[in-house]
């Protein structure tokens, strides 16, 4: 991994691992949920591992005031549920559908009785996406105490970039409202609205919309998310 890509891994990083999984889907259940939905409540115990086939998930955290925090965002070909189903330990977050999506729910006994000892590319697999989701959620609490709110923005809007198909393409589908991106970045909406406006008044990105944001000055955007 080079050094950019590490520094860009911060928010929906976590790398598909569809190939593999995909071998076993006949011994999961086929589930789809519609956007907003909870695929699995805050304080379950970890009965089941999910991978997500189309759509995206997000794992998500209630604060005592009521405020909702998006931790990570999880899209096609990748798996989630893994903490409480491993240590056994109610889950203190929730996992919510971000969009219409389809999900396989692969039980305890189906996970370790037939899928590791007989897939053992899968136990590979689930390291490699703990080891990412490790790197995700530590890079978050360094951004969070050392980096400047603009950046962040770039950063998230590059990776965005990134997973709609890589090319360096001025308008980006950034999939949240200003709300939903100020909770993942864990600011306040006005504080969020404030860095935006100075983004456009520096002629580096247009007005910022869910669907679509467009890249002014693509060269200065790129050195503030590598930043």
């Amino acid at each position: 991994m080079e050094m950019n890509d590490a520094k860009l891994i911060e928010f929906t990083h976590i790398p598909p691992e569809a190939g593999v999984w995909r071998q076993v889907l006949d011994l999961g259940t086929r589930l789809r949920f519609r956007k907003g939905e909870e695929i699995m409540h805050g304080g379950e115990r970890g009965e089941y591992l999910y991978y997500v086939h189309q759509g995206e998930a997000r794992l998500m955290r209630t604060t005592l005031d009521g405020r909702e925090k998006i931790l990570m965002s999880m899209r096609s070909g990748t798996v989630t549920g893994e903490t409480p189903f491993f240590d056994e330990v109610p889950a203190r977050s929730s996992i919510v559908a971000g969009t219409d999506c389809v999900v396989y729910a692969f039980s305890r006994d189906c996970v370790l009785h037939e899928i590791l000892p007989n897939y053992p590319a899968l136990t590979l697999a689930l390291l490699h996406s703990l080891a990412s989701k490790v790197r995700v959620l530590c890079n978050q609490s360094v951004s969070l105490s050392l980096e400047e709110l603009p950046p962040r923005i770039c950063r998230f809007l590059h990776l965005r970039m990134r997973d709609d198909g890589g090319a360096p393409n001025p308008r980006v589908s950034p999939g949240l409202n200003q709300q939903e991106l100020a909770n993942l970045l864990g600011v306040h909406r006005v504080t969020l609205n404030k860095a935006l406006r100075e983004l456009e008044r520096e002629a580096v990105l247009g007005p910022y919309s869910r669907d679509e944001v467009y890249i002014v000055d693509m060269e200065r955007f790129h050195e503030l998310a590598l930043k």
